[in-house]
C-alpha cells in the first residue's frame, strides 16, 4: 500500500498557549471525578477523553475542561485563566478521597495540529492514532487526542515538546494560535472564564451535544438541577456562534451583553478570539430572541454563523 505524503502547505501546528493541565491521580481518581464532573467517567476511561463541566450545587458551571485518560491518572485540560480556581474547587471535595490534584502548568505543554491528511506526520511519533472524536492514545510521556474538525491535541513534558517542535518546524511553520481558538469557537466547544463563572448550566453551553453531560450516570455535584431541566424542564438559553468585523469590536469582553435593535439584552458573550479581520464569538442566547438581529451595541451588527451540530428540539419544550 502506498502511503500518502504529508502536504505541509495544508498542515498547521499551534501552541496551545491558553491551556494548561491538572493531573488527578490516586486509587479514587476515577470515582472522585465521577462524583464531581458532568461527563460519565466510564466513557472517558474507555474512549480516552471527554469534555466535562465542574458545577456548583445549583448546577452552574465553575469550569469546562477536557478530561484525558493518561496511564493510571487523568489530565484535566483547562484554560489557564481558570485552572487555579478549578483546582481549588476540586480540592474542596477531595479531602475524603484517595486522590490528589497537581498543577502541571510549568511541566507540560501542548500543541494543536490540523490538516486534511495528518497520518504521515503523526505516525512518525505515535505507533497508533485515535480515529474517533474524543479518542486518545498514550505512548510514553505523551498523549494525543482527536478533537472536532480534523484536529489533534498533543500533550507532553515541556522539554520533549520543545524537541518535537524543533523537528516539526523544519517543514511546518508554527501558526498563530488565534486560528486554533477560532476553530474551538466555531465548532461550538464552550469554555468558562472568570467573567462567566457560575452563570450558566451545561445545557446552556450545548455541552450535552458534545457528550459532555450524562443524565443517567448517577449523582455528581449539580446533577439534580441539570437532570431536572433535561427530563422535566424547558431550556431557554443555548450556545450560538457568530462573528463581527474587527473594526466594530473594540473593547468587547467576555460576559458583555448582546442587544437587539431596541437595545434589549438578548445574549451574553461567553468567549471570543480574533482571526484575520473578524472577531469570532460564542454567545449564550435567549432562544426567544434567537431570530432577531443582534448588535454589540446599538450600531455594530453581529453575523450569526451556522450551528456546528444539531440540538435536540425537545430541549426547548416543557415536559409534562
Amino acid at each position: 500500500m502506498t502511503q500518502t505524503k504529508l502536504d505541509a502547505s495544508q498542515t498547521m501546528i499551534y501552541l496551545l498557549d491558553r491551556q494548561a493541565l491538572l493531573q488527578v491521580s490516586g486509587a479514587d481518581a476515577e470515582s472522585f471525578l465521577q462524583g464531581q464532573l458532568s461527563c460519565d467517567m466510564r466513557e472517558a476511561t474507555q474512549l480516552g477523553s471527554r469534555l466535562a463541566a465542574h458545577c456548583n450545587p445549583k448546577g452552574s458551571m465553575h469550569s469546562i475542561m477536557r478530561v484525558i485518560k493518561f496511564n493510571d491518572t487523568f489530565l484535566l485540560r483547562c484554560n489557564d485563566q481558570n485552572i487555579a480556581y478549578t483546582q481549588i474547587n476540586l480540592n474542596k471535595y477531595m479531602m475524603f478521597s484517595k486522590a490528589d490534584c497537581e498543577d502541571l502548568s510549568n511541566q507540560w505543554q501542548g500543541i494543536g495540529i490540523s490538516g486534511a491528511n495528518l497520518q504521515p506526520l503523526l505516525s512518525a511519533h505515535f505507533s497508533e492514532l485515535p480515529t474517533a472524536i474524543d479518542q486518545s492514545i498514550c505512548e510514553g510521556n505523551k498523549v494525543i487526542v482527536k478533537v472536532p474538525a480534523n484536529r489533534f491535541e498533543l500533550w507532553m513534558p515541556a522539554d520533549e515538546l520543545k524537541q518535537l517542535l524543533s523537528e516539526l518546524e523544519a517543514t511546518i511553520k508554527l501558526s498563530n494560535s488565534d486560528t486554533w481558538y477560532k476553530e474551538e469557537i466555531t465548532q461550538g466547544i464552550a469554555d468558562i472564564y472568570p467573567e462567566t463563572r457560575e452563570q450558566f448550566i451545561p445545557q446552556m453551553c450545548n455541552l450535552q451535544a458534545l457528550n459532555g453531560v450524562s443524565f443517567r450516570k448517577g449523582c455528581y455535584t449539580g446533577q439534580e438541577v441539570i437532570t431536572r431541566l433535561h427530563f422535566r424542564g424547558k431550556l431557554t438559553k443555548y450556545l450560538t456562534v457568530a462573528k463581527v468585523h474587527v473594526n466594530e469590536a473594540d473593547g468587547i469582553t467576555r460576559g458583555d451583553d448582546i442587544l437587539d435593535d431596541k437595545g434589549s439584552k438578548v445574549a451574553t458573550i461567553l468567549q471570543h478570539t480574533t482571526s484575520e479581520n473578524w472577531v469570532y464569538l460564542q454567545l449564550v442566547t435567549n432562544r426567544k430572541y434567537a431570530d432577531q438581529s443582534m448588535f454589540l451595541d446599538t450600531k455594530s451588527p453581529i453575523i450569526t454563523l451556522d450551528q456546528p451540530y444539531e440540538l435536540d428540539p425537545n430541549l426547548f419544550i416543557r415536559k409534562t
